[in-house]
This record gives C-alpha cells, sequence and structure tokens, in this order.
C-alpha cells in the first residue's frame, strides 16, 4: 500500500504527463542546472525541484534522477545547490510560496517545452503576481545559463578496428541564446597505431560562454586475422606417382603487412604422398603481431589410373546412349536417311546383325555394286558431351568378308560440326582387328566434344561391292589423365505442369572459350573472365565470380528489374571516376546522367546531340571525368561512395549513395522529366563545374530557394536549376564548387529546355513552379480498346503515398503525336526527337495494333502445289540433324520457329504426315528443354534454371550473353513461345495446365512479367517509359542500353497473342497486343522517322539535321548507330528488322511507299540491286520476302529467275519463302488505318489493284463474327482461315 504523500506525487506526474507533453524534448536551464551537468533537463533538474518541494530528501530525492554526466551526484550536494536556487528564484508565480503544485509543475512543463496556455493553465495560485505565459516564461527564461551545451553524436567510448580510416561521428552544440553553434575538437586518432585516444569537445557562444567539455575515447587495436590467399586451386588431383609440389600460399594483414616482407607468420601442416591414392589436405595457419589467426586448406586428391568407357555396340547390343540407332546416308536419294530399317530406304548400303561364333552378334555392312558413296552410323538423338574423352581413343574391332579392306570413318557433332573423313588403311583383312582412332586428332581435324550426337560413322573407301563386319564400338580413356566424373549436386527441381526447371546449374554445363583470355558461359549472372580454359574441350578452369544486385532499400522488396533505361544501377552501381572500364550512363532523356563514387553526374543530352558519320548520338566529352559539361552534384563530406538502386517504378528510378554503410543521399530521375529530386542524409550538396564563373560557366539566377548556372563547355550549352523548400545557402556560387545547404536537405536540379543563350524569366518560373513537387514514382497502364483493338497507355506521376501530383511532363514523339495532352511552348530536340513539356499528373496515348496470324494462309491457285511440296518434302528429307545445328537458345529458337511455320503450311496443303512429323520433332525437342533432369541426373544441355538471386530464367546453353547480361531474353525465349503455339494451335492438350502451358507461360513470365508476378520483374525488356525493348541487361555502355532488331521483339510479343488467342487467356492476349502495338509504333517514329520521311517537317521530323538515311538500324539511350553489332553490310544493317519472315512482324510492311525506299537502301550494295545480286550469307531468301511486303510481282520474279540453289537464312525455308511471295502476290500489301482496324487481332486487310483482301484466322472451335470499321462484317470460320475479298 503506497503511503498518501506518494500516492499524491504519482497523481501529479500523471497529471503532467496529460499534457500532451514530448519526455524526448529537453531545454537548458542555467541556475535550474541543479545537477550541474551543463544542461537543464525536464526529467533530472525539473523532478529533482518538484520533488524537493514535495519535501523529499536524501535518496528518495536523488533515485533515478542523476545522469552519469552530473558533478553533483550526492543527495547532500543535490540539496545544497536546490536551497539555493529554492529560496532565490523558488516562487516562479510571485504568491509569497514556493509551492510543488503551482512553481514545481510550471517549472517542470517550461523544461518540457510547454509555453502559452498549455504551461500556465491549472497552476498559477490564486495570490500570484506572474500569471501571463509571458510574465511566467521571462521569469523562468532569465535563470537559464548562459554558457551552451554539448550532445555528442554515437557513443563516447568507442572500439576501432587499426589500419582502418576513423571518421569521427562529431558533436552538437545548442546555446539558450544562439541557437546552434560550432563544435570544436582537441585532439586526434592515428587509426595505424594501436593506442588509446581522447577527443576532447568544446563550444563557445557569441558572448563567450564555454560549454561543459565532453571527452570520446576511442581505442584502436588490432582484432582482425591475416587473409590467407592459395596460391593455385582450393582442390587439386594429380595422378598417383606424378610429382607434386604445392602452389603454396600468401597471407596479409592490414597492420603487418604479409608473410614475406611484413610480420605476419604463415605456416604450412600437412603433406601429400603421391605413390598412395587417396585425399590429402594441406593446411596454412597465419598469425599477426596481435596473435590474431587463421586458417585456409587445400584437398588434394591423389587419383589411381582408371578407365573411363562409353559404349556403342558391344556383347550384341546397342547402349541406350544411341537412342537413334543404327542409320545409313545414302548419296544415291541426295544423301537421304535411312534409319533402323536395315537399309531398306538406301539403295547402296544395308546392314543387319550377324552371329560370329565366337563373339556372338556383330554388326555386318555391305555396299552394293553401283559404286555410289553410302555410308554408315549409330546416332543420338541428344547430343552428348564427350569432353572427359579428350585424350583418349574410339575402338571398334572390325573383319572384312569381301571386297576391299581399306576403310575410312570421322565422327559427328550436330551439322554441320564434324572431325571430317579419316582413312584407316587397310584393316581386318586377315580377321578380326582391333582399331584405335585417337580422340584428339579428331578435334584438332575440326570436333568439337560437348556436342557428339554419333557414335561412329564409317564405310568402305571405295564403297562398292565389299561386306564387313563391326563389333566392339565404344569410346575410351585409359592413360590415367581421366577428368573426374561430373559431381553430383544439390538441387531442387520447380514443377510447372509436366515441366520443371533446376534452382542451380549444373557445374558440368559449364563451358569457356580462349579469345585474348579465358571466358566462361553457362554458368549464370557471372563475370566473363576464368582462370583458365581448355580450348579443345572448352571446360573451364577455376571457379566462376557471381555477380549480384546491388539493390537496397525499397528495391529489396520487389524482383529485380534489368534493362531499362537505367539498368546499369542493378547490375554495376557506381561507375568509379576516371576509369575507362566504367561506362555507363543513365539517359532520362533530356537528361544524361553517370552514377559515380562521387555522385551524379548531370548532362543535358540535346546540347551534345550531334550527327558523327553514320551515328547520330551524344558522346559526352570526357565521359569518365567527374564533370565536364553540365553539372555533378557530390557531397561535402563523402567522396568515395558506392551507389545502390534504392527504388524504381515504370517510369522512375531512385539511387542511394552510401559510405561505410551510412546513407549519403539519394537523387530520383524521371523519365521525360526536367526534374532530378535529390535528398542529402549526411554532410552539404555539393554542385561541380568544369569552371568557375567565367566564359564556362556562370550565374543567371538567384532567388531565397533557387539558384541558375549555366554552362558552355566544349560548345554544349546546359542551364539548370537547383531549388529546395526551404531558403538556400549557396557558398562559393562564383566558383567551380558551390557548397548548398537548407534546413530541408530537399533539393531539386532542373534542366531548363535552353541550348541557346540564358533562360527568360517565364521558361524560369514554368519549370520553377513545380519543382518541388517531389515525383516519387510514375505508374504506367494500359488497356486495348476492343472494338479496334487500338491500345489507350496512361503515365501518372505520383508522391511516395500514390498520390497523383502536378508536375512538368516531357512527352516523346510517340508520346504527343499519339495525345490530345494540352502541351506548354516548351520543348527541346534530343535523342528521340524533339520532347514537348507539359504541365500536368497525368498524359496518354493512344497507339493502333497491325494484327498478327499463326502463318501466312495458302490461297487456292496462288502458287504451284507440287512445287511447294517438293520444296517440304527437301526438308524433311534432309533429317532432323540438318533441321537444327546448336543447343542454345537462339539458335534452337530460330529452328524451332522455322519448323513451326512449315509445320502449319505443310498442314494447309494437306501434307499431315510431314507436319506431323515436324510437330512430333517440335514437341520432343521442347519437352527436352521444358524438363532438367534425365534419369535422376540434373541434365548438362538444353534445360532451364531459375535464379531466384536475379529472379530470372536462364536457359542451358547461353548465347550472346543471355546469362552474364541477361541479354535478349525476348528474343530467345519468343522463339520458344511462337514454336510452342503452333504445337498449341493444333494439340491444345499439350498446351494445358497439366501439361506444358505452365512452361510456356514461364518462359512469358520471365521477358514479359506482369506487376504482380511472384518470381520475375515487371517487363524485364520492355520500356513501359520509352515504349520499346531494350536487349541488354546491364546497360553498362557508354551511350546507354540499345536495341537493335525490333522484328524479333515483335516475334515474341506476337507469339504471346498467339498462344492468348489458342489457350483462351486474355489477359495474355492484351498483354502481347500493348507490347506488339508499342514496338510497331515506335518503330515506325524512332527507327524510320515516318513523318520525316512523309515531309511533316519541323518538330515531327525525328532525325536530326544532318542525317541522311530514312532509317536506322540500332537504337541507343542517347542515339542510335546505322550498323549491326557483325556487319556494314547494307543487306545486314537493314535486313535484321526483318527477321524472323513470319506474320508476327508484318508492321514493318505497312507503309509500302516507304517499304520501296527501304528496300531499295537495303539492296544497294547487290550487284543487280535485288536480292539475286548480294552475295551469299546477305540473307537473300528474307529480302525477297521484305521485297514482296511492297512489290511481291517483282520479288517473285527475281525469286523465279534466280532459282532455288541457294543457302537459306537460319530461320527461314526455301518452302516458306516460296509460300510466303505467292501469297503477298495475291493478296497484296497490307492496308493498316483506323478505317480498317477490326476488333479480332488475328483479322487483317490487304491491298491488291484497289480491291481489298480481308483476312482473318478464327482460332475459336465456333463460327465468329468480325467486324472492321469500315462497317465491313465476316463471319469466320472455326479454327481455320477465313479470306474474303471486297
Amino acid at each position: 500500500m503506497l503511503s498518501k504523500p506518494k500516492r499524491f506525487f504519482l497523481l501529479v506526474l500523471l497529471f503532467v504527463f496529460s499534457l500532451n507533453t514530448s519526455a524526448s524534448t529537453r531545454l537548458e536551464v542555467g541556475d535550474w542546472d541543479i545537477d550541474d551537468d551543463g544542461r537543464a533537463d525536464a526529467l533530472t533538474d525539473g523532478l529533482l525541484f518538484l520533488r524537493y518541494a514535495f519535501e523529499l530528501r536524501g535518496d528518495a530525492l536523488i533515485s533515478g534522477l542523476i545522469s552519469s554526466s552530473s558533478e553533483y551526484t550526492t543527495a547532500s550536494d543535490i540539496e545544497r545547490e536546490l536551497a539555493l536556487v529554492y529560496d532565490a528564484s523558488g516562487d516562479i508565480d510571485g504568491d509569497g510560496n514556493v509551492d510543488a503544485l503551482t512553481d514545481g509543475l510550471l517549472l517542470l512543463r517550461y523544461l518540457f517545452g510547454l509555453s502559452g496556455e498549455t504551461l500556465t493553465v491549472g497552476v498559477v495560485a490564486n495570490g500570484a503576481t506572474r500569471t501571463s505565459s509571458s510574465d511566467l516564461e521571462g521569469f523562468i527564461g532569465n535563470l537559464m545559463p548562459s554558457a551552451p551545451y554539448i550532445t555528442l553524436l554515437g557513443s563516447a567510448v568507442l572500439d576501432h578496428e587499426q589500419a582502418t580510416d576513423y571518421v569521427d561521428a562529431g558533436a552538437t552544440a545548442m546555446d539558450y541564446a544562439d541557437g546552434s553553434v560550432a563544435v570544436s575538437v582537441s585532439g586526434s586518432v592515428n587509426s595505424s597505431v594501436a593506442g588509446v585516444y581522447v577527443l576532447t569537445y568544446t563550444a563557445v557562444d557569441s558572448e563567450g560562454n564555454t560549454a561543459k567539455p565532453l571527452t570520446r575515447t576511442v581505442t584502436v587495436a588490432d582484432t582482425t586475422a591475416p587473409v590467407i590467399t592459395l596460391l593455385g586451386e582450393s582442390t587439386v588431383e594429380v595422378d598417383q606417382n606424378a610429382s607434386y609440389t604445392d602452389a603454396g600460399a600468401t597471407a596479409t594483414d592490414a597492420v603487418d603487412g604479409d608473410n614475406i616482407d611484413g610480420d605476419v607468420e604463415l605456416v604450412k601442416t600437412g603433406s601429400v604422398d603421391t605413390t598412395a591414392a587417396g585425399t590429402y589436405t594441406i593446411t596454412y595457419t597465419a598469425t599477426d603481431t596481435s596473435n590474431n589467426s587463421a586458417s585456409v586448406s587445400r584437398t588434394v586428391g591423389v587419383l589411381g589410373p582408371k578407365t573411363r568407357i562409353l559404349n556403342v555396340f558391344t556383347n550384341g547390343e546397342i547402349d541406350p546412349t544411341w537412342d537413334e540407332g543404327f542409320n545409313g546416308a545414302d548419296s544415291g536419294i541426295s544423301w537421304g536417311n535411312c534409319s533402323n530399317d536395315g537399309g531398306q530406304g538406301c539403295p547402296n548400303i544395308a546392314w543387319e546383325l550377324v552371329d560370329d561364333p565366337d563373339r556372338g552378334q556383330v554388326i555386318q555392312i555391305e555396299h552394293s555394286s553401283a559404286g555410289q558413296h553410302a555410308i554408315f552410323y549409330v546416332k543420338t538423338a541428344n547430343p552428348q558431351n564427350l569432353s572427359v574423352y579428350a585424350g583418349g581413343q574410339i575402338k571398334f574391332d572390325i573383319k572384312t568378308i569381301s571386297g576391299d579392306s581399306t576403310y575410312s570413318m570421322k565422327v559427328d557433332c550436330v551439322y554441320p560440326c564434324t572431325s571430317g573423313d579419316r582413312s584407316l588403311g587397310v584393316k581386318g583383312q586377315d580377321g578380326w582387328e582391333e582399331v584405335s582412332i585417337e580422340v584428339d586428332a579428331l578435334v584438332n581435324a575440326g570436333l568439337s566434344l560437348v556436342s557428339i550426337d554419333t557414335g561412329i560413322v564409317i564405310w568402305a573407301s571405295q564403297y562398292t561391292d565389299t561386306v564387313f563386319q563391326i563389333d566392339n564400338i565404344r569410346w575410351e580413356d585409359t592413360d590415367g589423365d581421366n577428368e573426374p566424373e561430373g559431381p553430383q549436386i544439390e538441387y531442387n527441381l520447380l514443377q510447372y505442369g509436366k515441366g520443371n526447371v533446376s534452382d542451380v546449374i549444373n557445374p558440368s554445363s559449364y563451358r569457356c572459350a580462349v579469345d585474348y583470355g579465358n571466358w566462361i558461359y553457362n554458368a549464370g549472372v557471372v563475370e566473363p573472365a576464368i582462370p583458365g580454359c581448355n580450348a579443345a574441350t572448352k571446360i573451364p578452369t577455376g571457379t566462376p565470380t557471381k555477380i549480384f544486385p546491388q539493390i537496397i532499400g525499397n528495391a529489396l522488396h520487389k524482383n529485380v528489374p534489368t534493362h531499362k533505361w537505367w539498368g546499369s544501377i542493378p547490375f554495376r552501381g557506381e561507375m568509379r571516376v576516371g576509369d575507362v572500364n566504367d561506362t555507363a550512363h543513365l539517359t532520362a532523356d533530356p537528361i544524361r546522367a553517370r552514377v559515380s563514387n562521387r555522385g551524379l553526374r548531370v548532362m543535358g543530352l540535346p546540347g551534345g546531340y550531334r550527327v558523327l558519320g553514320n551515328f547520330p548520338q551524344y558522346n559526352g566529352p570526357e565521359p569518365f571525368a567527374e564533370v565536364f559539361d553540365g553539372v555533378a552534384l557530390a557531397n561535402s563530406e563523402y567522396s568515395n561512395m558506392e551507389a545502390f538502386l534504392e527504388n524504381f517504378s515504370d517510369g522512375s528510378v531512385t539511387v542511394r549513395w552510401m559510405e561505410n554503410q551510412l546513407d549519403i543521399m539519394d537523387a530520383t530521375l524521371i523519365h521525360g522529366s526536367p526534374y532530378i529530386f535529390i535528398s542529402v542524409y549526411r554532410g552539404d550538396l555539393v554542385l561541380k563545374t568544369k569552371a568557375s564563373d567565367g566564359a564556362e560557366k556562370g550565374i543567371f539566377h538567384e532567388s531565397s530557394n533557387g539558384l541558375g548556372i549555366w554552362t558552355n563547355v566544349a560548345g554544349i550549352r546546359n542551364n539548370f536549376l537547383i531549388n529546395s523548400d526551404e531558403a538556400l545557402d549557396n557558398r562559393g556560387i562564383a566558383s567551380s564548387e558551390i557548397t548548398i545547404d537548407s534546413a530541408s536537405k530537399e533539393y531539386t536540379l532542373t534542366y531548363l529546355p535552353n541550348v541557346v543563350g540564358t533562360p527568360d524569366n517565364e521558361m524560369i518560373k514554368f519549370f520553377e513552379d513545380t519543382a518541388r513537387n517531389v515525383v516519387s514514382q510514375v505508374s504506367i497502364e494500359y488497356e486495348v480498346d476492343k472494338s479496334n483493338n487500338s491500345v489507350t497507355v496512361n503515365h501518372s506521376y505520383e508522391d511516395q503515398n500514390g498520390n497523383s501530383l502536378e508536375t512538368i511532363a516531357g512527352l516523346h514523339p510517340l508520346h504527343w503525336k499519339h495525345s490530345a495532352q494540352a502541351l506548354s511552348p516548351f520543348k527541346i530536340r534530343s535523342a528521340r526527337g524533339v520532347i514537348r513539356f507539359a504541365k500536368t499528373t497525368s498524359f496518354n496515348y493512344q497507339i493502333p495494333f497491325v494484327g498478327v496470324l499463326p502463318f501466312m494462309p495458302t490461297i487456292e491457285n496462288s502458287m504451284n502445289l507440287d512445287t511447294l511440296r517438293s520444296l517440304v518434302t527437301e526438308f524433311i528429307d534432309g533429317g532432323e540433324s540438318s533441321w537444327i545445328n546448336s543447343t542454345d537458345t537462339y539458335w534452337s529458337g530460330k529452328a524451332y520457329g522455322k519448323a513451326a511455320e512449315l509445320a502449319a503450311i505443310a498442314r494447309s496443303i494437306d501434307m499431315d504426315q510431314e507436319a506431323n512429323q515436324l510437330i512430333s520433332w517440335l514437341k520432343a525437342e521442347l519437352e527436352d528443354w521444358f524438363t532438367a533432369e534425365t534419369d535422376g541426373r540434373l541434365d548438362v544441355l538444353k534445360y532451364f534454371v531459375y535464379d531466384e538471386t536475379w529472379d530470372t530464367l536462364l536457359g542451358i546453353q547461353e548465347a550472346y550473353g543471355s546469362h552474364q547480361r541477361l541479354a535478349d531474353h525476348h528474343f530467345h525465349y519468343g522463339y520458344f513461345v511462337r514454336a510452342a503455339s503452333e504445337i498449341c494451335r493444333v494439340d491444345r492438350d499439350w498446351c494445358s495446365g497439366e501439361n506444358f502451358g505452365p512452361m510456356i507461360e514461364l518462359l512469358i513470365r520471365d521477358f514479359a512479367g506482369g506487376d504482380n508476378d511472384e518470381m520475375f520483374p515487371s517487363f524485364r525488356n520492355f520500356d513501359q517509359a520509352n515504349g520499346f525493348s531494350w536487349a541488354d541487361g546491364r546497360a553498362d555502355a557508354l551511350q546507354g542500353n540499345n536495341n537493335e532488331s525490333t522484328s524479333e521483339a515483335a516475334n515474341a510479343y506476337g507469339a504471346i497473342i498467339l498462344y492468348g488467342l489458342i489457350m483462351n487467356k486474355p489477359e495474355l492476349v492484351d498483354k502481347g497486343i500493348y507490347l506488339h502495338a508499342s514496338t510497331a509504333a515506335a518503330y515506325w517514329q524512332y527507327w524510320n522517322n515516318i513523318d520525316g520521311y512523309n515531309n511533316l517537317g519541323g518538330d515531327y521530323d525525328n532525325f536530326p539535321q544532318g542525317y541522311d538515311k530514312i532509317t536506322t538500324s540500332i537504337i541507343w539511350s542517347s542515339g542510335a548507330d546505322f550498323a549491326t553489332w557483325f556487319s556494314g553490310a547494307y543487306a545486314h544493317i537493314l535486313g535484321i528488322q526483318g527477321l524472323p519472315s513470319n506474320p508476327l512482324i508484318l508492321h514493318v510492311g505497312q507503309y509500302s511507299s516507304y517499304m520501296r525506299d527501304y528496300v531499295a537502301l537495303g539492296l544497294s550494295e547487290s550487284s543487280n540491286s535485288r536480292p539475286s545480286g548480294l552475295i551469299d550469307d546477305q540473307w537473300r531468301d528474307l529480302w525477297w520476302n521484305l521485297w514482296a511486303m511492297t512489290d511481291a510481282t517483282s520479288a517473285l520474279e527475281d525469286f523465279t529467275e534466280y532459282g532455288l540453289n541457294y543457302d537459306t537464312e537460319a530461320g527461314e525455308s526455301k518452302a516458306h519463302t516460296y509460300h510466303w511471295l505467292h501469297t503477298f502476290d495475291t493478296l497484296g500489301q497490307l492496308k493498316v488505318s483506323s478505317e480498317l482496324a477490326s476488333d479480332y487481332p488475328a483479322a487483317l486487310v490487304f491491298e491488291k489493284n484497289g480491291s481489298l483482301n480481308y483476312v482473318i484466322y478464327n482460332f475459336n472451335s465456333e463460327p465468329l463474327v468480325v467486324s472492321f470499321s469500315n462497317g465491313k462484317v465476316i463471319t469466320a470460320l472455326p479454327n481455320s482461315f477465313t479470306i474474303q475479298k471486297d
């Protein structure tokens, strides 16, 4: 039970705390500083006075109220001090008495920071002479101490690691009269020398009053163990009885140096006995002078000799590896194949199993008397990696029964890869003889061991009237130098219907190349360099160096984004000033920026945009400097920072700079915006320029919260404003380093769209008015109008809470040319054309959709069907080895797309058997890719891996940086989806949720995921802000990101539409329409400048003055190239926009008159200005197909005159080209206009000689009514084409 005084005292305290005070708010009192700690605090001095007034004494007075910095700590000292102030000044309200419930509470409230009525209510005595808050505040305030007080930032006692930089956290000082005052510090910390250091902090106010000093004790000590680096690998294998010399190790220590010249002791324990097979451990232990130690071990495996054997045919049986069995190829049928039929389909070679009295069944092969070349081979449908047999042999036994005893052999490795023919000489004429061929000799002749698809290919050299037998065929390595078997690794399968993906890459999948260095691939998102590479086997040595996303803060809660106009940030973070290897720039356009270790270099792209040869671009002079043209945003205290992706949205990015794990500052850039929003957390903002005021820099505007700076360097003019919500404290504005401070530490840097002279007041006011409306995110959404399939795209600007916010939006040509948005008079020409500025909270624009088809229809009487059938048959007869020559995602995808087109054509001309053969092959191929495990082991090639670090899907094997740079996923996987869609069209069950539909959709999700996808970022490749796709994930080139083949992007997005239509998934259809329509619209704006071509002139001309081409090929963030990555030939530069030839890329031909000039330019280097005059490998067939989009009759004539003796482009077939040309010749040119739009995505209109041809493919099982905007209504037949002529 509490006594009455104690209960009363608690009630008083409850009353005090009920007045909405903050216990953390502290003010200082001079004479009220009872405990003499340099400040007066409500929770110490205030409560001491209150307790004293309640007549508490001794321990009851001071209990819990004495701070660690108090000078007076005993009850007697405190009572003495209280008696002095109590008698002299305790009667605060002047009623003649010192009372706890009046004077005590007045003092306590005052020290809690209360004023006005909240100070006085209920606590002024009736007889008081001081009753107003002003009198009471004045009375108490007059007794405030005159000296300031100091507050340490951070701990007063610190442990610091020796030999690391010590950065003091500092201290602050406050004075009752002066407010914040400067703090001086004496003493220093030598972090290179162990010891105890004391820093003393003092402060003096304007009247000379000195604060009570505070100290910080810093103990510098070496507590970190040395770092040991093994020389060589941590795991080593040597052959038994071979000599072994350990490579050694080195040890380094930040304090004691190393084990060679320094004071680090490195001791080696353990030994290796190479005479005995086994596993040995060598351990290195390093100890520094502070007795910190570390150990690292090397495992040495001594391998006994062993023999590895891969059987081909032994004991009368073929090994299951060779699942396509015995085969022949015969020149008598144009090198057609006969498989597992004993040679019945081959006129000049036959084989059978016969009994040998000693061996059992052996293979007997017979050459006919016709004298025509034929071969026998054993084949697999799954190319094998036989790299472990490098240095080994292929062995077999042979016996001549009759005829010639001279033989030849070879081994193939996925067409056209081969060892070439190898003569064996005379063998087996006297009975069974063993033959041994060195594998390395075959490798040196061109064999690649990573993709072997024949166990042996053999024939009699004269291939006439010869019968011979072979047996015991095997691959063998018995020299003891075998590489270890591929390790059994731990992995998990993520199941999607019948398909699955792995969660790790099989190390046996790793491959490498030697090209002025050793370069690894198939290893995920890693650095490209690797310590070693066997050029013959393509097997790397060493451990790949993984790359981890440079993300922090809000970005950690989202799937890792790549590509985009700021794509280098998650991959690379900061660029080092002066490092020529750190080339990345961001392009928010019109702003271009370089994120560096010192901050942000900001340039206006328009001022430096030039035509340099074939390349309109902004190179940026001195690109690796901290600042040159433009300005740099730096920090007054930190200059060696790291940069991370902190947040992002559909149209914005926020970069966070940190140093020593401290947040330093943020910058948010908005695509198209003139604004950069900056937050500074430590230090002050420093705005740097190349020069001080003069010819290259000056000030054009000053206000209380704004400053205008112009720069003019290397002929590049820039004008910037810097603004804050609070008054700016600018120091050194005439210099090249302006220190900028404000109370809020929040700023906006504005790029003003004026590259000549000084901005006028109207421009300054327009951009300054909304400069501090801080945009945190941009939301970009789309909606498909089902009446005509046009797409409306909306950009909304939002604050950090998602609320709509007025700002200045920069609309690029794709935006403002298709929008009704009201625009300001302010504009500027930049990389994509003229940017128009609008003051708005959002804008939207509308773009048309061209339409897609699953394949071009076969129209009655449009072509010679016998010729077409013969071309289909020729392709089929070439055999599966000729249908595909790769196991990577790009070239495999192209092969699958080619086969899908041909299967559809074959079915349309009643070649169902051939169509089904192609579809069966496609199913087998895709099912191989769509399952990551075979016989309980993780696959080595042709499987997918989900990388949860980068939130991406990786196909094995890699092509063109699809792992290391996450490049081109939409290109590669788009081909897979296109091929799968053809399977779905004829077999929907295969694509059901129970079968392989989830795997198809997983590929789509990787390159075109939705906003709420749990595994993948939203629209990986597609940049919603720009309206087109980027190819490169790292985006770290000097010109930013790039995209070349828009047609391959359209192929991917069109494939999404096909799959969605077939499988009745409307959300995927709408997504595909949006991506396809935007890709097409951007292609015509930015790659082809269609308005400039049509002489609209002025702002409508997107290409800069001086650029003399009607098109470009590669779009960069800050420019364009008239070039390709692989060739300077015009046929390639322009042809790259026309592959693959299929009706998912018909947008490239929607302007027939433009297409005529495009084709003429592309063929301008041809010997006869036609495809027939192109040299080989310049895509002759693609150019016939492109020409057909504008003049099919002429294209067909040139094709017919040239004949069929030409090499096809890798994704094209002769049957498809023949079909394409004749179909376009019948239909005419694609006709696209608002009057001919339809309400069905697979409905298009063509025009021939003034007549319209309506083409519809209905994917439904019921008739479909399709309406066109010109009033035409057609009922389309189910699951087929409907064609009507107007």
